[in-house]
């Protein structure tokens, strides 16, 4: 059961729709709500590392203190906290991870409702990376409601596993999972003889309907195949486990694609 939510969004204009949809993801699921308001201090490597928009310093205050004025009123009647993070770039991307550790769930919007989508792309893989906490990117204007119908993207590894178990907390009893297996081959050490078959078994116990789906990608990502099937399915969410190359730090998930981070036509659970 959630209890505590955080939303991040930073100072731009565009995610007055993504605000009232977490309003109201909040108010569903009865939760507390924070809002984090990642604002990014200008700094001389600013524009290099983190590309436009390019402002200066006074642009950023006032950026800074438009945005705090303009999310209070928006959420003034519903006791929600707002908090304002005004860092260099870089801290944070370390900064948020931290933030999220004190909430249940955390919430993202498409890259539209952000006005720096780069920095916003950073922060959904730090987040889901190092905060411990699932990840959900909503969707431009999604309805709250209780997940009956999951895809889950299952490769066997830890990461998917604990999506599966974070999924479970917004899941209605006895609901439709589908189990996608992209490109899986029997393995001792993942699989097992038959992909899918054990997490199915297990799921089931829970009152779940499963049903394992093998999926060959033919040549496109996993993502790719994942995020059409869910499209197709018709379901209510598309949960994956969030990898990550140890150097690179970026997501993947048999070449997550960064189109999918961008935000889908589902909502999409991230968990490590």
């Amino acid at each position: 059961m959630l209890k505590d939510i955080l939303a991040i969004v930073d100072t731009g204009e565009a995610d007055e729709r993504f605000l009232k949809d977490v309003l109201a993801f909040a108010r569903f699921h009865e939760a507390h709500l924070s809002i984090a308001v990642l604002s990014a201090i200008p700094t001389p490597d600013y524009a290099v590392a983190f590309g436009p928009p390019y402002i200066v310093l006074a642009d950023f205050l006032k950026a800074s203190e438009e945005k705090q004025a303009r999310v209070e009123k928006l959420v003034a009647s519903e006791g929600v906290e707002v908090r304002i993070l005004s860092d260099d770039p870089a801290v944070l991307l370390d900064k948020a991870p931290v933030q999220a550790r004190y909430a249940d769930l955390v919430l993202f919007g498409p890259a539209a409702a952000y006005a720096n989508q780069r920095l916003r792309r950073r922060l959904v893989e730090n987040v889901a990376l190092s905060s411990g906490r699932p990840l959900l990117i909503l969707p431009q204007a999604w309805k709250p409601r209780t997940f009956k119908h999951l895809v889950v993207g299952w490769n066997a590894t830890r990461e998917a596993t604990r999506a599966v178990s974070e999924a479970q907390m917004l899941t209605s009893p006895g609901a439709r999972i589908d189990i996608m297996i992209v490109d899986g081959d029997p393995s001792t050490k993942g699989h097992g003889s038959d992909p899918g078959a054990d997490i199915a078994r297990n799921l089931s116990r829970h009152g779940f309907a499963v049903t394992v789906h093998a999926l060959a990608s033919d040549g496109n990502s996993e993502a790719e195949v994942l995020e059409g099937m869910a499209r197709r399915q018709l379901a209510d969410i598309l949960v994956l486990g969030a990898s990550a190359h140890s150097k690179l730090r970026e997501l993947f998930l048999g070449g997550v694609t960064h189109d999918l981070l961008e935000g889908a036509a589902v909502p999409i659970l991230f968990a490590h």
